[in-house]
């Protein structure tokens, strides 16, 4: 009897699997010299090796669906991470801050505005219900019901109702909605349906503090991607009962498809009262989608690690990034590495999505988020992002011949790319600034652009007092350009007036740089003029401008900004910097080097041209 050929299992190829099918039939007496191509057994090993290969695969899958790093589908993820104790983020609702002012057609002690009172914006034309978080009372005051710090989450608030059974041993009570902001879930228990006694229940986060009488419920995301609500079991929380009424009420959120929302008007009356007028303090801000499966695998085994407690810079950015939601980007750093130098201190810092600073109840959750994990002799600071602006003047060179677009059109597509460039790249902390990348961006943006020159400066918003004489520091980090000592104007301001020693005052003020020294001077025709010499002093390695002291009588907009010119074009953030470009600050001029034509000169905020003169080429500049 011949010896059977062993089949060899280790290929998951199906034209490796075929092949081996083929080897192992060969090896056979029956099929010795057998043509197995040219028959209709191939047939049947292709159906063999397909068979083989849709198997392996599938096994395969099943395996990598039961590891965290490895799983692609969202219900293993959530599960995996769940046996870390992590729950993915819901979707999340903007923010905005406002002023609500009631008039009433008598004159009541007070005004009451419920909680889930309804108010309207539009954003890019779609209409978006927002809702206030909570109850205020308006005391009259002088007249006038003005309630300030008024804060407004967009959502359509919804209730949900249970009823308790305890024949039923896994009792998950579920929010339907998948867009269920789920930090806005109010959870109650009314006694019955005959018993209107209603009990809050809060959310558990620390176990180790819970009784068997504690009012705490659990909430983790179900397999179909929504939300559900459990409670005790008589030892881990307290055990509903059978006829038990469970209240769950909650937004459900459009995301952030509502960020940058900043009109808003009430839907109905307010308090009972129709005439209301609302002024907004803070635009919406901190809409977030539902967590993406990405986030999920990267936060759970971050968050597993800080243990319930704060101890490093990662324990609080990750207690931070798993309690406070509607957050790009969050940079945790301790004092012995700030500026200046706070030991006992940690600061957190973190940019909410679709905005540059924080609103008050995010400062407020982010300390609320970290107060139970930190460590008694640490104190926390939560502190704004620190934007620095990216000014860019970009001359690009084109070929008119190899497009359709005219040269506008063309401005407009590199703007585009830089402000692609911006979304994927910036606005986050640690984010660096790559001229080289953006520069190949600019090139590649259209086919007719053959080259571009961009030049880069930086600029930070300061806004002094103008009451009282003030040090202030503008730091940079990254080193500011200074070829010679001579060299001045590395460092500029914006317009601002001022009154020198001798008490006279000149309304049109500018500072610069000479040799590390800041001087403040007005222009008489080109001249510089100097009114001081010695306002503070710029340490050109580091980037940093310090102000001794100085007040200006006023200045032009709404601050008072400070630019410099870089060292190099590659820019790093340190700590809770992060870099932005606005449109306003990209200046396009257009180059077309294969045309006769002029010279025109037109602005971003214009569409105006002025013919200057006969070149070999046309320059627009937008």
């Amino acid at each position: 009897m011949a010896e059977i050929q062993k089949l060899n299992i280790s290929e998951l190829d199906f034209d490796q699997i075929k092949n081996n099918l083929k080897d192992y039939f060969g090896s056979q007496s029956e099929f010795s010299d057998h043509d197995f191509g040219g028959s209709a057994i191939s047939v049947m090993l292709d159906i063999l090796a397909y068979n083989t290969y849709y198997n392996a695969y599938y096994v395969n899958m099943l395996a990598s669906e039961s590891f965290l790093d490895s799983a692609q589908l969202r219900d293993s993820v959530v599960s995996k991470a769940s046996m870390l104790g992590y729950t993915p983020q819901s979707s999340t609702g903007a923010k905005a801050n406002v002023q609500i002012t009631v008039t009433p057609d008598t004159s009541p002690a007070t005004v009451t505005v419920d909680k889930f009172t309804q108010f309207t914006s539009t954003v890019n034309g779609t209409s978006y219900v927002f809702c206030t978080s909570g109850s205020t009372t308006i005391v009259a005051n002088s007249g006038a019901y003005v309630a300030t710090g008024v804060e407004l989450t967009q959502g359509i608030p919804l209730t949900f109702r249970y009823t308790a059974n305890t024949a039923n041993t896994d009792q998950k009570f579920l929010l339907p909605n998948a867009n269920t902001d789920t930090d806005t879930l109010t959870v109650t228990i009314q006694e019955s349906a005959s018993d209107t006694n209603v009990s809050a229940y809060s959310q558990a986060t620390d176990i180790t503090t819970i009784s068997s009488l504690s009012n705490v419920y659990f909430i983790s995301e179900s397999t179909d991607g929504q939300f559900r609500v459990e409670f005790g079991d008589g030892v881990l929380g307290r055990k509903p009962v059978t006829g038990n009424i469970i209240l769950l009420e909650a937004l459900v959120t459009e995301g952030d498809e509502v960020n940058g929302a900043n009109t808003f008007s009430a839907s109905g009356t307010v308090g009972g009262y129709s005439t209301v007028s609302v002024v907004t303090s803070n635009a919406a801000a901190g809409g977030s989608d539902k967590e993406t499966i990405e986030s999920i695998k990267f936060n759970a085994p971050k968050t597993f690690e800080t243990q319930n407690r704060a101890v490093t810079t990662d324990d609080y950015k990750k207690i931070v990034e798993t309690n406070v939601s509607g957050l790009d980007s969050v940079s945790v750093w301790g004092g012995q590495d700030n500026a200046t130098p706070a030991f006992g201190k940690v600061f957190i810092s973190a940019k909410p999505t679709g905005a540059t600073s924080l609103s008050t109840s995010q400062i407020g959750l982010i300390k609320s988020a970290v107060t139970s994990f930190n460590m008694v002799s640490i104190t926390p600071e939560v502190v704004d992002p620190d934007i620095i602006d990216l000014i860019f003047t970009t001359t690009v060179k084109y070929d008119s011949r190899l497009t359709s677009l005219s040269s506008g059109a063309v401005a407009e597509l590199v703007i585009d790319t830089i402000q692609d460039y911006k979304t994927t790249n910036l606005l986050k902390f640690g984010a660096d600034f790559r001229y080289s990348t953006l520069s190949t961006l600019i090139d590649n943006t259209e086919t007719s652009i053959v080259s571009n020159l961009t030049t880069l400066t930086a600029k930070k918003a300061l806004e002094p007092s103008i009451t009282a004489n003030n040090a202030y520091t503008i730091s940079f980090n990254n080193p500011i350009f200074n070829p010679s000592a001579t060299f001045e104007g590395a460092v500029t301001t914006s317009e601002f007036a001022f009154t020198d020693a001798a008490g006279e005052s000149f309304s049109s003020c500018f500072m610069d740089d000479l040799n590390g020294t800041l001087r403040i001077f007005f222009l008489s025709g080109s001249d510089k003029v100097l009114l001081s010499n010695t306002a503070g002093t710029v340490t050109y390695a580091n980037g940093f401008i310090s102000i001794s002291s100085f007040k200006p009588d006023s200045f032009v907009g709404a601050t008072l900004d400070f630019t410099i010119t870089p060292a190099q074009n590659d820019l790093t953030p340190v700590r809770n910097q992060i870099f932005e470009i606005a449109n306003t600050n990209i200046s396009i001029t257009m180059q077309d080097g294969q045309s006769t034509g002029t010279t025109s000169t037109s602005s971003t905020e214009t569409t105006a041209s002025t013919t200057t003169g006969t070149s070999t080429g046309s320059t627009t500049t937008y």
